[in-house]
Parts: structure tokens; sequence; C-alpha cells
């Protein structure tokens, strides 16, 4: 009897504990959904004062918003574990840390020591005026990783609503592009698009964003979600053939690539070549808006450009057409073949011969992609200290100073101001958001820089990872990079059973993609550690229901 008593009141004491569980996670979801509507819906369209210091202006929304929602969260969470007397909540806290987990926490604390080491203590903490990468964002960053880790409702509606939001700050930028303005933006100027600003600023925020609609489309079985999607990718695509920053193509491609290979040997196929024709058609309707007579292309406009030259080639002409009718071609030919038992088409995330073999050439391109923006700067690393071989006074390496618009010279003199540093400063950095201080107290680099950017003060390498190299150190930039890869290949991994985790895969490798010769900023970053928290929780989700499903088999 005494023995049943005991057995009772033990389980009612997990019982009990499991409720109070379930009304903290309640509890936390509110807040990280309130959080979520202000960051993806209100955020992006928040431009108070027009495109003068928007860049401040978002900062200060984005650092309020987010740190005020870090306080409430984290006082729900401490009450509720005060309540509860949960002595050992550590000990499960550890327990259940995955390596992404690891990896993430790494790079917090690779920061604050990064801080601690800094000569530029001010810029080290609240970043670079205009830009704002110290380590208050830096924590707010790892902060929205582990918020949506451990408190992400499981709904695809979540991702609907910001690319609802998303939409229409594309066709925002579309707008403007074909000047037309629908809302008046002081300050505002053909380098200016949306709510956003500058180009590569809205290419960052379209990096995540239009690679996770275009991958949504890409899943999707059922048919109002396949024509909203595809509605989508439309207006997507083409806001990112003319808003006028070259790394858009970069996506473009790696994305093209990651989604053949998975579409190898399955019916996703079709959906790839839907896909294509989708981006075709986008391509045409900006050539029949150029057709209007009250709409106006306003941005390199002649032509001059490489970048528009392509885009008018895809816009002008009959290019369009002729990739149209190519793709369309090949299109019904595999559903004929299809349908006539001549090709046989498994489901999605079949592994057959072919589909690992594309899989494989899929790897080999978008490492490759990876590497190209940083081939020239590490030539120079292997030769730093070394005069540079010099022709007419232009410094060349592999890439020469002028390539990428300037980001030559950006690469050679990040790597460069790496190799002098000393062991310590190797290894934690010289602080967040201090490139452009250390850079610049060092006289070649600074001298090369001036050179090619006259006028400007040069913020960041134009590549994420060669920036992170120079500001946080090696600890900092292979934990950063190891949270990244971690979770990609975890979302891979769980998509067969999952498949919207194939949305949080492509837009973490599209924003890494984009930001090889891009940059970190508080439009972009924020909203990739967003999808990688979400494709986290997922797939913790699944480990979970695993191990449920395990335990009550046994």
């Amino acid at each position: 009897m005494t023995l049943e008593m005991g057995y009772r009141t033990l389980g009612e004491k997990r019982s009990e504990r499991r409720e109070k569980d379930r009304e903290l996670l309640s509890v936390c979801q509110g807040i990280l959904m309130a959080y979520f509507i202000v960051l993806t819906v209100i955020y992006p369209l928040y431009a108070p004062g027009g495109y003068t210091h928007i860049g401040e202006v978002k900062y200060r929304f984005f650092c309020r918003v987010s740190l005020v929602t870090m306080a409430v969260l984290a006082v729900a969470v401490v009450l509720s574990f005060i309540v509860r007397r949960d002595r050992e909540w550590l000990v499960k806290t550890y327990r259940s840390m995955t390596v992404t987990d690891w990896c993430a926490y790494g790079y917090f604390v690779a920061v604050l020591l990064s801080y601690l080491c800094s000569a530029y203590k001010e810029d080290a903490l609240w970043g670079v005026q205009g830009w704002h990468m110290g380590v208050v964002t830096q924590v707010i960053f790892v902060f929205i990783y582990f918020a949506f880790s451990r408190y992400y409702h499981c709904s695809t509606g979540w991702i609907g609503m910001w690319l609802t939001a998303s939409a229409a700050v594309f066709l925002l930028g579309i707008c403007n592009r074909y000047s037309v303005y629908p809302i008046v933006m002081e300050g505002s100027t053909e380098t200016f698009i949306s709510t956003l600003g500058n180009i590569n600023w809205f290419s960052g925020y379209w990096s995540v964003a239009a690679s996770a609609g275009m991958t949504l489309y890409w899943i999707s079985d059922k048919m109002w979600v396949r024509i909203l999607s595809a509605v989508y990718c439309i207006v997507a695509m083409l806001s990112g053939v003319t808003q006028g920053s070259s790394s858009a193509y970069l996506v473009f491609g790696v994305l093209a690539a990651a989604l053949l290979a998975l579409s190898l040997g399955n019916r996703r196929i079709y959906r790839f070549l839907e896909l294509c024709m989708l981006f075709v058609l986008g391509c045409l309707l900006g050539r029949w808006m150029c057709a209007l007579p009250f709409l106006r292309f306003n941005y390199s406009a002649d032509g001059t450009d490489r970048i528009f030259r392509i885009a008018g080639k895809l816009t002008e002409g009959s290019t369009a057409w002729w990739i149209l009718g190519a793709v369309a071609a090949v299109y019904v030919l595999l559903r004929l073949a299809g349908r006539s038992g001549y090709l046989h088409t498994g489901n999605p995330g079949d592994e057959g011969a072919y589909g690992r073999r594309g899989r494989m050439i899929a790897v080999v391109i978008v490492l490759g992609s990876l590497s190209v923006p940083v081939m020239g700067a590490a030539k120079d690393a292997l030769h730093a200290g070394e005069a540079p071989a010099a022709e007419n006074g232009v410094y060349y390496t592999v890439f020469d100073e002028a390539w990428g618009n300037g980001r030559g010279t950006a690469y050679n003199c990040g790597i460069s101001a790496y190799m002098k540093m000393d062991s310590v400063h190797k290894t934690l950095g010289i602080g967040p958001d201090c490139f452009a201080d250390y850079v610049y107290d060092i006289p070649e680099t600074a001298d090369r820089l001036a050179e090619q950017f006259p006028g400007q003060r040069l913020t960041n390498a134009h590549n994420e990872w060669l920036t992170l190299l120079v500001n946080t150190g090696m600890l900092g930039f292979v934990c950063y990079a190891a949270m990244f890869a971690a979770v990609f290949v975890r979302c891979l991994r769980g998509a067969s059973g999952q498949p919207v985790l194939y949305v949080c895969a492509m837009s973490i490798l599209a924003y890494t993609v984009h930001n090889m010769v891009s940059f970190q900023q508080v439009l972009n970053t924020p909203f990739v550690f967003i999808m990688m928290g979400i494709g986290e929780r997922l797939c913790r989700s699944m480990a979970g229901q695993n191990t449920a499903k395990g335990a009550s088999y046994e």
C-alpha cells in the first residue's frame, strides 16, 4: 500500500512538472511569436526618416526590440524554474546540447574574449556607426538562435507570414527600380531601393527570404501552397534580377545547383524545372514592364555595367524566350518519358546511384563557389611580408585589386592585416566590428585601401568569414563556420522526414554564399539566425519524437 502511494505521488509530481513545462513553453512561444512578427513584418518596412541614416534607424529598432525580448524571455524562464524548484535544469540543459549549440556557445565566448583583448573597446562593444556589428549585436544573434531552437512552435505558418511581408518589400524594390515610388523616401537615389536602403543591404535580406520562398515551392505538394509560392517566386526572382547587386546572381547559381542535385532521381526534378520556368517568367515580366510608357528602368540603364548586361539580356531581346522554350521542352519530355515507363523517378529522398552522383557534383560546385571569392586573398597570405608584384603601380594576385568593385583590395588587405597580428590576436582577433580600426592603423594596407576607395572608409572586407577572422580571430571564425556547417548538415539529414528543413537549409546556404562577397548587417544576419534556430528546433523535435516512439515500443 505504501509502495503504491509512493509510486502515485512520484507520478503526480512528474505529471505536475510536465504541465509546468508545457505552461513555460506556451508562454515563451507567445513571447517569441510577438518578437517574430515585429522582426519579420514591421522591421523591414520600418523607415521613418527615409534613407537618411537608415542604418542607424534600423539598428536602434532591432537592438531595442531584441534586448526587451531577451529580458522578458529571461525573466519568464528564471521565474518558471524558481516556481518549479527544478534543481537539475542546468544538468538537463547541458545534456540536451547539440553540436550546433556548442558551436553557437563557443562563438559567444569567442566574441567576449575578442572584446576583452581589443584595443578599440568602444567600437568593439557597440560597433562602428552605421554598421553596429559589435559585441551587443553578436550576442543578440546568438540569443536569437537559442530562443528559436528552444521555443519555436513547429509550424510553417510562421515562415509563410515572413514570406508574405518580404513579398511586399520585394514589390517595393521592383517599383523603385522601374521609377515608381509608392512610399516617399527622403534621400532617395538609384542605389537605394525599397525600405531597406543600399542595394547590398537589400540583396542581403533578399538572399535569405527569396531562397526560402523558392525552396518552399520546390517542396510543396498542396496546390494552394504551390500557387501562392509560385507568385512569390516570380516577384522574388524579378527583384533579384533587377535590384542591382551582382551577389544575387551568385545566389541564383548555387541555389540552382543545390536544388538540382537534390532533385535528381526523384519527382522533385519537375519542381526544379518549374522553378526555372518561373525564373524566366519573372524576367519576361520585367521585359513587359519596360514596354509600358510610364515605367523606366533606372539603374545602369546604359548597359555599361557587366551585371546589367546580364540583366539586360534576361529582360530584353529574345534570350528569355529561348531559355523558356528549352526548359519547357525538357519538362515535357521528362513527363512523357515518365508516363511511358522509360524514366523512373522515385519519391523525394530516394538515394539511387544517379541521385548520389548528382549530389556529389553539386557539393563540388557549392564548395567551389565558396572558395572562389577568397582565392586571391589566400595567395597573399602565403606571401605576407614580401614585396608585392606590381605592374604600372597596380598590385596583382589571382584577382587584381579592382576585382569585384574593389573587393580584391579588401580581401588582400584583410589577409595581410591578419598575418601581421601576434599569436594572441590571431587566435582571438582585434575585436568585433574593429576591422577598419585595425586595418587603417597599418600604413601599407591603409594606403592601398585609400587608393582603391578614395574618400571612403572600409568597415569590413566584403567577405563575412574573412572579416570575422580579423575581428574575432581563428577561434571565432572556426566556431561561426562550424555552427553554420553543423546546422546545415542536420537540416539536410532530417529533411526527408520533415521537408520544411530544406527551406532552412537552402536559406542558410544562400546567406553563406551571398556573404562570401558581402557582409553581416542587421537586415540579413538576424534572419539567418532565425532560420538556423527553426531548423535546429525541428531537428530536436524529430529526435524527441523518435525517442518517444522507441520508448513506447520497448
